[in-house]
């Protein structure tokens, strides 16, 4: 019986030693894991990165073009505007037809002006959409790598 304990004994010594040599090798290869984890969810954030960049470009060179094609158009209708009014000057015959003449040239302008505004407003608006979704959809994708690291003990940055 004596010899039995000491036998249960030793053997607890020997798994007690074999567990102690395990361990270092199983937190190696957990801290591995967490890296290879690490790695794939950095990559999928940086993707996600370049993606919301690509975004934002396209959308502000998208705008861009359309900015200089509203400009473009308004400067078309104030030549169209001017040769009209020039051409209806010289047909006026009085001074009430030169006034009436001239308040249509400030009018047309003054609408093609407005009309041209809206667009370049609609525009911007559009180019600043992609600024501020990027971030946020950067974020959604980032969410997993986040969770993954709390589930290892590790604090994003903040």
């Amino acid at each position: 019986m004596a010899r039995s304990k000491t036998a249960a004994q030793h053997d607890q010594r020997i798994s007690e030693k074999e567990r102690e040599r395990e361990a270092p090798r199983q937190r190696t290869e957990s801290f591995a894991e967490i890296g290879r984890e690490e790695k794939e969810q950095t990559a999928t954030g940086q993707r996600g990165a370049l993606n919301g960049t690509l975004r934002t470009g396209s959308a502000l060179a998208n705008g861009a073009q359309e900015i200089t094609s509203a400009w473009a158009r308004y400067a078309e209708d104030l030549m169209r505007n001017t040769s009209e009014t020039s051409q209806a000057l010289l047909r006026a015959r009085n001074f009430p037809e030169i006034l009436e003449v001239q308040t249509r040239l400030l009018r047309n302008n003054l609408q093609a002006f407005l009309e041209q505004s809206a667009r370049v407003a609609e525009a911007a608006s559009r180019m600043a959409m992609p600024s501020f979704e990027a971030p946020r959809q950067t974020t959604q994708e980032q969410k997993p790598w986040q969770a993954n690291a709390q589930k290892h003990g590790i604090k994003p940055e903040p």
